[in-house]
């Protein structure tokens, strides 16, 4: 019996895991602000979590496509155009 449950308290962690890794960055900050604030209202946390808050919406201005945030800090390179000029034979 214990290692049923001990199976089932995996997977459902491994299950949670993959589906918050695939989430995207805009609907991952829009949960930990709800569930900040319901810990808030329920009294399970202290004004900490203002600043969460506050960090999350920080963080989602930071990214301009609201995906991840892979990409944030690094910079694109320039862009190079290449020319290719064809020799066209007169008649």
């Amino acid at each position: 019996m214990f290692e049923e449950v001990l199976t089932c308290g995996a997977v459902v962690g491994a299950a949670t895991y993959a589906a918050w890794s695939l989430l995207p960055g805009a609907l991952r900050l829009a949960l930990i602000k709800h569930a900040a604030t319901l810990a808030q209202h329920c009294g399970l946390s202290e004004p900490a979590a203002e600043a969460i808050r506050q960090r999350a919406a920080a963080s989602s201005t930071r990214n301009t496509c609201g995906g991840c945030s892979g990409c944030a800090g690094k910079q694109t390179p320039a862009s190079h155009v290449m020319t290719i000029k064809k020799n066209v034979k007169g008649n």
